[in-house]
């Protein structure tokens, strides 16, 4: 019976782990910076700024970039066996639900943590440094 047993965990798939949830917190971050810039991208159209071209131009590069990350962390994803099959936004934070190599699990992302996190991602892929006190002209 023990060597049943040893034999039955030998196939088993592993059990997620925190790079897998990494993964998906990730996955999910980008996709919110995705929809910022989607959402301030398009308010820039309309308004009535200068020079807008050269905002937007700014803020489509930065878009690409994500893009091409956030298509690498699926990839990445399908490679370890993890898939979101639902996502959930609303005022309490983001919830996601995923299959993990066979078994079920749940990510829950409060919206201030989201938003600062979304943030601190934004202000990498701008160059801002958000340590530093800003001064207006």
């Amino acid at each position: 019976m023990t060597n049943k047993k040893v034999l039955d965990n030998k196939h088993k798939a592993p059990l997620p782990s925190e790079e897998d949830a990494g993964l998906i917190k990730m996955c999910v971050l980008l996709t919110l910076v995705l929809d910022v810039l989607e959402r301030d991208i398009r308010i820039m159209n309309i308004s009535p700024l200068k020079m807008p071209d050269l905002y937007i131009r700014s803020l489509t590069e930065v878009q690409q970039r994500i893009t091409v990350q956030l298509a690498e962390t699926k990839a990445r994803m399908k490679r370890q066996g993890v898939k979101i099959y639902s996502e959930i936004r609303n005022h309490e934070g983001v919830e996601v639900l995923y299959v993990c190599r066979g078994y079920q699990r749940r990510f829950f992302m409060l919206s201030s943590f989201a938003r600062s996190e979304v943030r601190r991602k934004l202000g990498y892929y701008l160059g801002i440094d958000l340590t530093q006190d800003y001064a207006p002209l």
